[in-house]
Order: C-alpha cells, then sequence, then structure tokens
C-alpha cells in the first residue's frame, strides 16, 4: 500500500492516499520513467476534470478513454512480477500500445457498437472485447493481487461453459463473442462501477490532495486534541476525533491509520492504554473515516451510482449510524479509561482551543462549500468537487500570502490519478462479475431461489448477506465485495420490503467493517504495525471497539428514521436515541462489566433504536438499571479498598 502523505504540499507523493485497500507493490521510479508516468497522471486528472465540467462527451466514449488511461498508468507503476520492480520492462510498453489501440478502435467505432454489442458483434468488437477484458484482469492482478482476477476468469468460464452445470446454476450457454463483447458493454466494464470511479473518485481523491496541501491534516491533529485532548483518556478520544475529520479528506482507512495514527498511537501507549488496545481504538476510528461523511469511501459513490441515488441524500443518510459508531468508540474508550484509572492531559501540555480556531479557520471553507454546494445549493459532486478546489487553492494564498507552487499543484493533481488507481482497477474488473450475472440471469435465479426457501424471514436473510459480504471483504477490496454481494443479496432485501437505499447502505457498512474484522483485517494489521503490538489481538480489539458498525445497519433496516427518512422530529429523535444506543454498545464492549450486565446492556441498545418509542424507553430503563447497579458495586469496592 502506498505511504500516507503528510500534511504539507511537500509530503503528497503519487498514490499516498487511495480511496481503496489494495495490495499491490508500486514501482519507485526515477528520471525519464518518472517524468513520464508524473506527466500521464496529471494528464489524466485533468482530463476527468475538462470531460466532466467543460465538454460533454458520449458516456462509453468517457469511460473508454478513462479506463484506457488508467491502463497505462497501472502498467507503467505495478510491475508484472517481482524482477519489474526496479525499471519499466518491454513488456510494460507493449501493453501500453495495445492500451491505446484499445482507446482509438472505440474511438471510431463507439456508435456502431451500440447497435452491435449484445446482439451481433462483428470480428473487431470480440477482439477489442478480449483485448479490454484481458487489460482489466491484468491492471486488478497488478494492483490488487490474485484473488479478484481468479474470480473474474472463474465468471468468464461461467459464462461460456456454465451450460453444462445442473439446476439452477446451469443456463443455456453463450458464444465467446457475444460474452467478450457484453462485458465491453454499459453492462459490464463500462457500467456503473466504473461510471462511479471515473465521475466521482478521482475528482475527490484530487481535492483531498488539494485539501491537505493547505496543511488542513495538521489543523484537524490540532482541533482534536484541543476539544478530546482534556477528557479522560483523552489521547484515545483525541484519535476518534482525527479520524473522524481526516475522513473528510480520505475514504481509505489504511492512510488514516498511516496518516493520523503515528500521532495518536504514541500518545495513547504513553498516558497507559496498552499497545493492542492504542492500535484497535485508530484502526477502529481510521475504519469509520469509510463512513464519515461527506467524502466518506469510494463505495460510497459506487453505492449512489448503482442505486442512482443523489449523492447529498447518501451523505445525510449516513450521518446518525456515523455518529451513533463515534459515539459508542468514544464511550467505550471512557470505560477503558475508568477501568485504567486514567487521568486527563494537563492543560498546559493541550493547545487552546481558540488560538487554534484563530488560527485555523480557513481551513475549513473548501469542506463548508463541498457541503454546502452539495447539500444546500443543490449542485453536483462534480461541481462541488471543482469549486472546492478553487476555494483550496484561494486558502492556501490567503494563509502563506502566495501562490501555491507549481510542484505542489503538479503532485495533487498526479495524485487525483495515482491515488484513484486502485479503486479504478477494482471497479472496472467488478464490472466483469456485473456482466456475467446480467448475461446469465444468476442473480435473478439467486434472488428468486433464497425467497423460495427462505420465505418471509428478513432476519435471517440479513445475516445470511452480513457473513456473505464479511467474508467477500476477506480477499476482495472493499468496492468488489459491495458489489457482489448488492448484485445478488440487495435484490433479495428490496423484495422482502426493505427500501432500496437501505438495502445497499446495509451491504456498504459490512463491505467497510471487512477491513477490520479478523482474521483478515488489513487496517488493524496497518495499526498494529505502529503500535508495535500483536496483529490478531489488536484485530479483535478493533471489532469489539466498532461493535455499532456490527449493529446499527440491522437497525436502520427497521427503523428508516435512522437513514434520514421522515419527519424533523423522527430524525431528531432517532439521533438522540443513537447516542443513548451508542452508549448502550459501549456497555456490552467494556470488558469491566461482568456478563451477565454486557448482555443486558447489548439488548438494551438494540431496543432503542427501534422505532417504536415505548421499546426505547424501556431500553433505556434497562440501560439505567445496570449502570446504576454497575456504580453501588463500584462504591463498595473503593469502600473496602479504604478499609
Amino acid at each position: 500500500m502506498p505511504e500516507a502523505a503528510g500534511s504539507t504540499g511537500q509530503g503528497l507523493v503519487p498514490g499516498s492516499v487511495p480511496l481503496e485497500e489494495g495490495t499491490g507493490t508500486a514501482r519507485k521510479l526515477t528520471g525519464s520513467w518518472a517524468t513520464a508516468v508524473s506527466v500521464l497522471a496529471i494528464l489524466t486528472t485533468l482530463y476527468h476534470v475538462v470531460a466532466l465540467t467543460v465538454i460533454s462527451i458520449d458516456p462509453w466514449l468517457f469511460l473508454g478513454f478513462s479506463l484506457g488511461l488508467f491502463w497505462m498508468l497501472g502498467f507503467l507503476m505495478f510491475p508484472a512480477t517481482a524482477a519489474g520492480r526496479g525499471r519499466v520492462q518491454p513488456l510494460d510498453v507493449a501493453l501500453c500500445a495495445v492500451a491505446v489501440a484499445a482507446m482509438v478502435y472505440l474511438a471510431i467505432e463507439y456508435e456502431n457498437m451500440y447497435l452491435r454489442t449484445g446482439f451481433e458483434p462483428n470480428t473487431r468488437d470480440w477482439i477489442f472485447g478480449l483485448t479490454a477484458v484481458a487489460l482489466t484482469i491484468e491492471m486488478s492482478r497488478r494492483t490488487l493481487g490474485w484473488s479478484f482476477p481468479v474470480m473474474a476468469l472463474a465468471f468468464i468460464a461461467y459464462a461460456l461453459w456454465g451450460g453444462a452445470l445442473p439446476g439452477f446454476l446451469g443456463h443455456r450457454g453463450y458464444e465467446f463473442d457475444r460474452t467478450m463483447a457484453t462485458l465491453v458493454s454499459t453492462e459490464g466494464i463500462f457500467g456503473f462501477a466504473m461510471s462511479a470511479a471515473a465521475t466521482y473518485i478521482v475528482m475527490f481523491v484530487a481535492f483531498g490532495a488539494f485539501l491537505r496541501a493547505t496543511d488542513v491534516g495538521q489543523f484537524f491533529i490540532q482541533i482534536a486534541t484541543a476539544i478530546a485532548g482534556r477528557q479522560r483518556g483523552g489521547p484515545g478520544k483525541v484519535a476518534i476525533f482525527a479520524s473522524a475529520m481526516f475522513g473528510t479528506i480520505s475514504g481509505s482507512s489504511m492512510s488514516n491509520v498511516a496518516a493520523v495514527g503515528t500521532f495518536t498511537i504514541p500518545l495513547m501507549k504513553r498516558v497507559g492504554y496498552s499497545p493492542a488496545f492504542a492500535g484497535a481504538v485508530e484502526a477502529a476510528a481510521s475504519t469509520g473515516g469509510q463512513i464519515m461523511p461527506p467524502v466518506m469511501g469510494s463505495v460510497a459513490f459506487v453505492l449512489a451510482e448503482a442505486t442512482q441515488t443523489p449523492y447529498r441524500d447518501i451523505m445525510l443518510a449516513a450521518l446518525i449510524p456515523a455518529i451513533c459508531y463515534f459515539a459508542a468508540m468514544w464511550f467505550v474508550i471512557d470505560f477503558e479509561a475508568i477501568k485504567l484509572g486514567l487521568k486527563p492531559t494537563p492543560k498546559e501540555e493541550m493547545p487552546p482551543l481558540g488560538r487554534v480556531l484563530r488560527d485555523g479557520w480557513l481551513l475549513i471553507a473548501p469542506i463548508a462549500t463541498l457541503v454546502g454546494l452539495i447539500v444546500f445549493g443543490g449542485r453536483s459532486v462534480v461541481q462541488a468537487a471543482v469549486v472546492s478546489i478553487l476555494v483550496a487553492l484561494a486558502v492556501d494564498f490567503a494563509r502563506r500570502r502566495r501562490f501555491m507552487s507549481w510542484k505542489t499543484i503538479g503532485a495533487a493533481l498526479r495524485e487525483g490519478a495515482t491515488g484513484s488507481l486502485e479503486a479504478i482497477a477494482a471497479c472496472a474488473c467488478a464490472g466483469i462479475l456485473v456482466g456475467v450475472f446480467g448475461l446469465t440471469g444468476l442473480g435473478n435465479r439467486f434472488v428468486d431461489l433464497v425467497l423460495a426457501y427462505g420465505q418471509n424471514y428478513l432476519v435471517l436473510t440479513l445475516l445470511i448477506v452480513m457473513l456473505v459480504t464479511i467474508l467477500l471483504g476477506f480477499p476482495l477490496p472493499t468496492v468488489p465485495a459491495y458489489i457482489l454481494t448488492a448484485a445478488v443479496g440487495a435484490p433479495v432485501m428490496v423484495k422482502l420490503g426493505v427500501p432500496m437505499l437501505a438495502a445497499h447502505m446495509f451491504i456498504m457498512y459490512y463491505a467497510c467493517v471487512s477491513t477490520l474484522t479478523p482474521p483478515v483485517a488489513l487496517a488493524a494489521y496497518t495499526a498494529a504495525g505502529i503500535a508495535g503490538s500483536d496483529p490478531n489481538e489488536t484485530g479483535w480489539l478493533a471489532t469489539r471497539l466498532s461493535i455499532a458498525a456490527y449493529v446499527v445497519p440491522f437497525a436502520f433496516i427497521f427503523n428508516p428514521a435512522i437513514l434520514w427518512s421522515g419527519s424533523w422530529y423522527d430524525i431528531l429523535r432517532a439521533t438522540v436515541l443513537a447516542v443513548a444506543s451508542a452508549y448502550g454498545l459501549a456497555g456490552a464492549a467494556n470488558s469491566n462489566f461482568n456478563p451477565v450486565s454486557r448482555v443486558i446492556m447489548f439488548a438494551a441498545a438494540a431496543a432503542v433504536l427501534n422505532h417504536n418509542w415505548m421499546v426505547g424507553l424501556a431500553g433505556i430503563a434497562a440501560m439505567a438499571a445496570v449502570m446504576g447497579w454497575q456504580m453501588r458495586a463500584a462504591r463498595r469496592v473503593a469502600r473496602a479498598r479504604d478499609v
């Protein structure tokens, strides 16, 4: 995974803060090849800016050129084998030439291909399809590892020879030429996933790069320290605030860990938290950055495209669950601080909040502009991102009394492409899976099978979808884990009466926390490396700390107000009860409580999230009873200690 950028413009490096978790190892190029890759990356970002704001390009042609540019970046930045890590090899140059040829063919034939693809593709069409599929799979292999490409090849084999399979898995069989042509249509590689990646992700990665060049990262850490540092177990709570705010400029849990954890984890260890707990706090808080509006993670953009939902609605729907998630973490850390007898950080070691705000309040302007234009101005995500980048440049000029250097601007533009590469590879390769689902009808047959056997057992269906998403998230990045599960799981949930947005948000949540769930917990392993702790112990602790992420999705299925749906009163009540539920979930995760108390707190927290206010009141009463009993028990222990 590329290293995280620093908080200054000089710290920006290609691919420093991707929105997707990958496993590839990029080359460290020097000389003319490094210059060539930088120029190509800058041109790629500028292409997306111009094509999305200035000129109008046919959607298929726009996505084709976008993917073609990323093919070349992928082959130049990531080696085919370990032997090629030191330099660009002839194979890479040849693949780039093939990518250019594919782009030229699409530019010449795309209008006619609209009429032929999926029906009567000619020889050139299926050769183009085979070429595009092969280039996409190879780019995915280089950037994301073997798991996803192997799955894509298995799906292609199923499309070609699945007609020989018995039962519901069988289909009528499809010819090679039709299969290849379909996989490069708007129902396959150039479908909704690639559309979301090319339309939104590149713009937001570039926005995050420009924002970090203004030193906003350091401001976030300072303001988090000023607000939360004086609390009991302050550094742990600083990690929550800093990671939540850093999530506005990065949707990657691993980059959040790398950027914020290097500051917060040593502080947590210094005040008395164990290394494993310190790493777990940062991993869980950084994972929350993927569900924290306004930017969230790349999967949120794909969700918006898949459900045809305005991104403004996605942001609002994610707000209350994110509040519940971070509130639960806050309370868990507070319980742990009480257990360890930790004291607040001395006042003299804390930066004054007034001074921090006075010195850095202008840095909030780009984010405020982004949110204002999307939520209140009704502007598109692309327009809001472009204007916010311009505001970031103006803010940097106002603070430094000079224009941002061309070197820093170039680094930010470069990162717009290189930081999106792994997400683009995931979305393009996921399009192959979606294309096979549509071509063979496998998704529909799976839905019918589940409905036939599951009948109306919605809770059972939700449990199955949750487990499948988490399991797919072990070998796959977040985006393909979401896409694959949503292709078969979301229709089942919708047919059982779940609103489409709620169904997709449910799957998105578990796709995000799969990076935190052992045994494959990349965010926790990254944090463990900084903390010097055991990765497995850190992963399980992080899972306990992020308990809200495993519970809240079930709650918003049955209580739509949690997803910002309903009257203002219902939404306000859902917000208040979400915080109350977070307290109960923290009690359930508190190792200092006895098992009976933890079970009661968990049940009470689930009850509080129920849409029935009587059930919610009963849950609050149960939590109050447990806390009262725990406080009395603590006083008895204290008196016995004094005696």
